[in-house]
């Protein structure tokens, strides 16, 4: 199977296709990749695949995965179609690319992306008779609805943020324009794997952790003590709370997609968000006691803040409304196609305990020094 692909550099991109090329010693893939000023798009694959690669605890596949890929460098929003052309035919077309910018989006950048990444893709589909369709949305394509979203269904008239209206539109885009088999895949907040709590790719919810990590430090610093103490952090944080929030371990997001994959394709759509979502107030306890802080608060209004509280609030403003939202993300194609095996994992305190330790370890040893990995 000759895999046409976008996204490869991307957190589901990446574990998705070592995943198939690790399994199917017979597939190929041919990537459309950006390069930068720092790197060429071959070597921005190459050093992505290999950090894949060992994420995955198997190095030595590497050489025979890197070898079956062919990158072509150029941006999915202009397709490089003469480039394309020199490889075709294709079996199927896996577009994850996309700008994952969850704030303000005042030029439309991460709209044009995503919509004309998506207007590009279909495009190329249609250009080179590709015989099937795999598209990777995203499960925020509910925008501000509540309650219980189906697999299969759109029903969201507002969006918190110009990504998930832009992945929307792609995704309406996609249904109502490819006429090919086709699958579409809707991750939720994808966060570390469920061993460890470990990321290749630390993104969204990480920035919360990122900035408590880097408050307790500035902090122990000024005080002369060391990181790892316990500490008083007394802080509000303006936010209202919620049971359903769909952290999803990459781990699982990779062997769902890759599994799906290889079904017969009939135009369904998966939720990859897991059944088992975590509450606000287990990542507050979470982050508190790896942490080792006293004094963290969820608070509906904010009054009278102090200036590290308004700091927070700009911080992360985009975040918070994924920790506030309603709704329920139905799984029953994923059900019915995997198992309910697959879905059997769940998370808890002790898992967002290993997830909050790992990133710590790794960008902000001195906070966890001398403290094992949470069982």
């Amino acid at each position: 199977m000759k895999i046409l692909l976008t996204g490869i550099t991307g957190l589901v991109g990446a574990s998705v296709v070592t995943a198939l090329l690790r399994k199917h010693p017979d597939y190929s893939v041919v990537a459309v990749c950006r390069g930068n000023s720092a790197q060429t798009a071959q070597e921005r694959a190459e050093k992505t695949l290999k950090a894949q690669c060992d994420f995955d605890g198997d190095p030595d596949s590497y050489d025979s995965i890197i070898s079956r890929v062919t990158v072509i460098q150029g941006d999915v929003t202009k397709m490089p179609f003469d480039e394309v052309a020199k490889y075709a035919p294709f079996d199927v077309m896996f577009h994850c690319a996309a700008d994952v910018n969850l704030g303000k989006d005042p030029e439309g950048k991460t709209y044009a992306t995503n919509m004309n990444g998506t207007l590009q893709a279909v495009e190329t589909l249609n250009r080179f008779n590709i015989p099937a369709f795999h598209y990777v949305s995203t499960a925020y394509v509910a925008g501000k609805s509540v309650g219980r979203v189906m697999e299969d269904s759109m029903p969201a008239t507002d969006w918190v943020n110009s990504y998930e209206r832009s992945k929307f539109n792609a995704e309406k885009y996609v249904r109502d324009n490819v006429k090919v088999p086709f699958t579409i895949y809707r991750p939720s907040i994808i966060v570390g794997r469920l061993k460890d709590g470990l990321i290749r790719k630390p993104l969204a919810f990480y920035r919360i952790l990122e900035f408590f990590g880097r408050l307790k430090s500035n902090r122990a610093h000024k005080a002369g003590v060391p990181a790892n103490m316990p500490m008083d952090l007394s802080m509000r944080i303006p936010s209202a709370t919620s049971e359903l929030i769909y952290f999803v371990p990459v781990d699982y997001v990779q062997k769902a997609i890759s599994t799906l994959f290889e079904k017969p394709q009939h135009g369904r759509t998966y939720h990859i968000t897991g059944d088992s979502p975590v509450t606000t107030e287990m990542i507050r306890v979470a982050l508190s006691e790896i942490m080792q802080v006293s004094g963290l608060q969820l608070v509906d209004k904010l009054e009278n803040p102090t200036r590290d509280e308004l700091l927070v609030s700009r911080m992360l403003e985009d975040l918070l409304p994924y920790f506030t939202t309603q709704i329920i993300f139905d799984n029953s194609n994923v059900y019915e196609d995997l198992g309910a095996e697959a879905l059997s994992w769940k998370q808890d305190v002790p898992f967002l305990r290993r997830m909050a330790y790992s990133y710590f370890k790794q960008d902000y040893p001195q906070l966890v020094e001398g403290m094992p990995m949470p069982n």
